[in-house]
C-alpha cells in the first residue's frame, strides 16, 4: 500500500495544464515556446516518417499520416495563439513556403496515385520526399531558435518531457479511451488540448505543462487540473483507477488491449523511437558529468515507454511510466518545480 500510495501522491502532484500564460513579446519565442515548436516538429517527423513505413503495405495509413502531418503547421496554436507556419516565415519565409508546399506534396502524391505493392519506384520517390521534408523540419528549427537555446539542456528536457505526454495520448486514443479518461489520468486540462482534428480521430496534440519562466523551468498546476485529477480516483489492491465503466477499466488495467485506432497507435510508436533519439542525440550530450544516475534512469524510462508500446502494456503501465517514473525524474535532475 505505501507503493500505491506512493504512486498516487506522485500523480497529484503532477497534476499540470498544458500552456504558459507567458504572452509573446515582440514575436520573440519563451523558453517554454521553443520546447513546444520543437515538440511540434518531431511529431511532424513522427507522423512523415510514418508516410515513409506504410506507403508499401498500408496505403489507408500513410494517407493518415500524410494528412495529419500537413496540417499541424496551419492550425492555430493555443499556447502562441497563432499557426507554426507564420512563426517559421516570421525569420524565413523561404523555408515556411518550401516546407508546406513539401508536405502537401507528400500528402497529394499518397492520395493521388498510392504505390501498388509491387511498384518500387513510387515508394522510393515518397522515401525522398520524406526526407527532404525531414531536412526542412530541421533548417525550420535552426532558422527559428538559437544554438544558445537548442543546447540548453532544461530545453531539451521539456522537449523529452513533452513527447511522454505525446506517447501518453496517442496511446490512450489508440484503445480509444475517452479523452476525459486520459485527460484526467495524466493530470491534463483538456481545454489546452488541440481537438480541431475530427472527432472519429479523437485526435489531440497535449503538449506538455512543464514550462520555464523567469526563474527557470516551472510546471504550472491549477485548482481545476489537480480536481479533475482527484475527481474519480480511487486506490484499490491493484493501484490506481478511475470511476470509470468496465470496459474502460479493462482497457487501462489489461496488458495487450486491443488496439482500436491503428492511427494514433503507430504515432505512439513513432513518438517513441523520435523520444529515444532526442534522448540520446540532443539531451544526453548536454548532461554534466555528476549526472550520471538521473540519465541512466531517464534513458531507462524512456526504454521502457518503447517497450511498453510496442508490446502493448497497458494503459496504467504507460501512464506510471511518463508521469510517475519520467516526468519526476525530469523534475529532479533539471530543478524543475511546481508552480511558480
Amino acid at each position: 500500500m505505501r507503493i500505491t500510495a506512493l504512486i498516487f501522491t506522485l500523480v497529484l502532484a503532477l497534476s499540470f495544464v498544458l500552456f504558459s500564460n507567458e504572452r509573446l513579446l515582440a514575436h520573440t519565442f519563451s523558453e517554454n515556446e521553443n520546447a513546444l515548436f520543437i515538440t511540434m516538429i518531431d511529431k511532424i517527423k513522427a507522423e512523415t516518417q510514418l508516410v515513409g513505413r506504410d506507403i508499401s503495405n498500408n496505403t489507408q495509413q500513410a494517407q493518415a499520416h500524410a494528412k495529419e502531418a500537413a496540417s499541424m503547421l496551419t492550425q492555430n496554436d493555443p499556447v502562441v495563439n497563432t499557426t507554426w507556419t507564420k512563426e517559421i516565415s516570421e525569420r524565413n519565409p523561404r523555408v515556411a513556403t518550401d516546407l508546406m508546399s513539401s508536405l502537401n506534396d507528400l500528402k497529394n502524391t499518397v492520395t493521388s496515385s498510392p504505390p501498388s505493392p509491387s511498384s518500387g519506384s513510387n515508394s522510393g520517390s515518397i522515401q525522398s520526399k520524406v526526407m527532404k521534408i525531414s531536412n526542412l523540419l530541421d533548417e525550420a528549427v535552426s532558422v527559428r531558435i538559437s544554438k544558445d537555446v537548442l543546447n540548453n539542456p532544461k530545453t531539451q528536457a521539456l522537449v523529452l518531457a513533452n513527447l511522454g505526454n505525446e506517447i501518453y495520448i496517442s496511446y490512450g486514443d489508440a484503445l480509444r479511451l475517452p479523452l476525459s479518461t486520459i485527460a484526467s489520468m495524466g493530470g491534463l486540462n483538456m481545454s489546452s488540448m488541440n481537438m480541431n482534428t475530427p472527432a472519429k480521430n479523437n485526435s489531440t496534440s497535449g503538449m506538455s505543462g512543464m514550462s520555464m519562466g523567469s526563474k527557470g523551468p516551472s510546471m504550472n498546476m491549477s485548482t481545476g487540473s489537480s480536481s479533475s485529477a482527484i475527481s474519480g480516483m480511487t486506490m484499490g489492491d491493484k493501484g490506481m483507477t478511475t470511476k470509470n465503466s468496465v470496459s474502460e477499466q479493462t482497457a487501462m488495467n489489461q496488458n495487450n488491449p486491443t488496439i482500436k485506432n491503428a492511427t494514433a497507435y503507430e504515432k505512439a510508436q513513432s513518438l517513441a523511437s523520435l523520444a529515444q533519439q532526442a534522448f540520446r542525440k540532443d539531451l544526453k550530450p548536454l548532461i554534466p558529468a555528476n549526472a550520471t544516475s538521473s540519465t541512466a534512469n531517464i534513458e531507462k524510462y524512456i526504454d521502457q515507454l518503447k517497450t511498453a508500446i510496442d508490446t502493448k502494456a497497458s494503459f496504467m503501465n504507460v501512464m506510471e511510466l511518463v508521469h510517475v517514473s519520467l516526468h519526476p525524474t525530469l523534475i529532479t535532475a533539471y530543478n524543475l518545480t511546481t508552480g511558480r
